[in-house]
């Protein structure tokens, strides 16, 4: 009697079909993971650049403190810089001795500028 060793035609597909599965879930996995990594750079970098704008606009007179729109080129990439200056009267609903503007400076890539990976505010006063 001869026995027959290997595996049958059946347990070959069944275990292709395994691997396939669990291929496909990694390949998955690793997709999320890489499109969430470029995501976090992007948002790090738009927030370095918007603390810098804010930075400069502390540097700057209080008068020149005014809304516009920037374009530069950082970490090989196009960004659009839109800052928004409003005098601000009131905290809390008290009034304020000093002049104070509120600054509010939004970045994102210049092929995208409608959508803004980040927006921070901030309080700039006339001392």
């Amino acid at each position: 009697m001869k026995t027959n060793k290997g595996f049958t035609l059946l347990e070959v597909m069944i275990a292709l079909t395994i691997f396939a599965l669990i291929a496909t879930t990694l390949s998955q996995a690793a997709s999320i993971t890489v499109d969430n990594q470029i995501h976090i750079e992007r948002k790090l970098l738009a927030t370095w650049i918007a603390e810098n704008q804010i930075i400069e606009l502390r540097s700057v007179s209080f008068n020149e403190v005014a809304t516009g729109k920037k374009e530069i080129n950082f970490a090989d990439r196009d960004w659009v810089i839109n800052t928004q200056a409003a005098p601000k009267k009131k905290f809390s609903g008290m009034q304020i001795p000093l002049d104070v503007k509120s600054v509010i400076v939004s970045v994102s890539l210049k092929e995208s500028p409608d959508s803004p990976l980040q927006t921070l505010t901030a309080y700039i006063a006339n001392d």
